[in-house]
């Protein structure tokens, strides 16, 4: 079972969370494969010890160095202590963990320490991206023997200020389990999966703006010319410029399967845009 890790980089922090988050979702899945396969049940002495469970980072300050009088509401310490969060998808949340790790770390004392949490993952949120075939009549038996989504345990406790003066203090306003059911709320409202999203967003309600945006979308990723290399649609679909007869893979049912369809179009540059 994995352990806590300490006095680690920004990076070497980044590099365990995702060590660890990957281990455990692999375990998750391959324990889910075995018992829609043959009934095999997870180890509950594994589980116990933490075999499905979300990394936690956690990072201590104990007012060591030069102090000085941050204005900013982000990045930066009002009292000593240890803090904590756990995280989920640390390799798509990279780029921002790391801007605010590296952040705290250039401007204070501190360390780093990385090792596994006691919040289970739910499985639900591990289903995509696995080459698991599931079907409705499997649910009920999954849920009764593997960790499911309880929204009674998704609060806003810490954004509430209201957690407990003994324990850690939190290290950001939504643990692993409130980000996981917002990603997940996310691509079933757009149809798309979150890997797409871009920086810049355009909201619209009239269905011949969007129309026009992928029309024109279309047009920039078959130019050699232009930064973007496809258009990711509502319903999982992604067009590049090898794709065939663009238009009519395109189907209106997204506005009847999705509530908020999204198109995005994507670049593997930093500057990206994407509509909804």
């Amino acid at each position: 079972m994995p352990t806590l890790r300490k006095n680690l980089t920004s990076q070497q922090a980044l590099d365990e969370l995702e060590r660890l988050y990957d281990g455990a979702v692999d375990a998750l899945r391959e324990a889910i494969k075995a018992f829609t396969e043959n009934g095999t049940l997870p180890d509950a002495t594994a589980r116990a010890q933490g075999l499905f469970v979300y990394p936690e980072l956690r990072i201590t300050w104990r007012g060591d160095g030069p102090q000085q009088n941050r204005t900013r509401a982000w990045g930066r310490f009002t009292h000593t202590g240890s803090y904590s969060t756990t995280i989920t998808r640390p390799a798509l949340l990279r780029h921002y963990i790391s801007e605010q790790l590296q952040m705290l770390e250039k401007e204070y004392q501190l360390e780093i320490d990385v090792g596994p949490s006691s919040q289970e993952i739910p499985y639900p949120y591990v289903i995509d991206g696995s080459d698991l075939s599931l079907d409705r009549t499997m649910s009920a038996g999954i849920a009764r023997h593997f960790p499911t989504t309880e929204l009674s345990q998704i609060g806003d406790e810490t954004a509430d200020g209201l957690f407990h003066a003994d324990a850690k203090s939190p290290l950001s306003h939504f643990d692993a389990l409130r980000t996981d059911f917002s990603l997940a709320r996310l691509r079933h409202y757009t149809g798309t999966s979150v890997e797409h999203f871009q920086p810049f967003v355009l909201f619209t309600n009239y269905t011949r703006y969007v129309d026009e945006f992928v029309r024109w979308a279309i047009e920039q990723v078959r130019d050699p010319s232009t930064p973007y290399d496809s258009l990711a649609c509502a319903g999982d679909v992604v067009l590049t410029a090898d794709t065939a007869d663009s238009e009519s893979m395109l189907s209106d049912l997204a506005w009847k399967k999705h509530q908020m369809p999204a198109w995005h179009l994507t670049s593997p540059k930093s500057s990206r845009y994407y509509a909804d």
